[in-house]
């Protein structure tokens, strides 16, 4: 959570707990990358801030004129009720803003990506399948033959047991609403790519190193 001595909003901590630092999530909106959800959460989470100052404002108004520094008298107590209204309207208009960004933020989290499937549910193959499609490819049936292959936009041929298990797995799409025949455009899924980092961090693709026997001795240091 990006350190702060008290929350803007009531939600903050819930909402960086989804999507990240705040900072960063209203900079990706000022700049359109967000996708719709985040993006609809960042304008309402805006608005409620907003409507946190105006709360702010007016019982900092209302702690002033309270504090004994005036003359009770009548423009006072008139300033008073001005003061006590205005804060209701604002204390209003911030619990509606507070009830729509819970509601986009379960928003953001019924939209976002599976979990990943285990590594053991997919070969090195299939991973291998998964990082050269990183940047795209084409899935084409063949005019004549009718036969269907996968190829990156490199041009290499992915195996098409490979591409269907990582389609199984929500892995990768691509786009039905061409035709075979003209080709239909593969893209990793949020949750393909998510399971490509996880392999470019995970040790599970390593060869293992074996074990010594207890009590072994240690192996001699090589000498360059």
């Amino acid at each position: 959570m990006t350190a702060r001595e008290s929350p803007a909003t009531a939600l903050d901590t819930a909402i960086e707990e989804v999507v990240g630092d705040l900072a960063v999530l209203h900079h990706d909106h000022f700049r359109g990358l967000l996708p719709p959800e985040r993006a609809a959460l960042a304008a309402v989470h805006q608005e409620l801030m907003a409507a946190e100052s105006a709360v702010a404002y007016h019982r900092n108004v209302l702690t002033r004129l309270s504090s004994g520094s005036y003359p009770v008298n009548t423009p006072l107590l008139d300033r008073l009720r001005r003061t006590v209204h205005d804060l209701a309207q604002a204390t209003a208009s911030r619990d509606r803003l507070h009830e729509g960004v819970a509601a986009a933020l379960e928003a953001v989290k019924a939209a976002a990506p599976a979990p990943a499937p285990a590594d053991d549910e997919l070969t090195p193959r299939d991973f291998a399948a998964l990082l050269s499609l990183a940047g795209g490819g084409t899935m084409r049936e063949h005019l004549l033959t009718h036969r269907v292959s996968v190829r990156t936009v490199q041009g290499r041929l992915v195996e098409l047991p490979a591409f269907q298990r990582l389609e199984a797995h929500g892995l990768v799409t691509r786009d039905t609403s061409r035709a075979l025949t003209v080709g239909q455009p593969v893209t990793l899924t949020d949750t393909g790519r998510t399971a490509l980092l996880g392999t470019r961090r995970s040790p599970a693709m390593a060869a293992p190193v074996p074990a010594r026997p207890a009590g072994s001795w240690p192996a001699p240091a090589r000498h360059h």
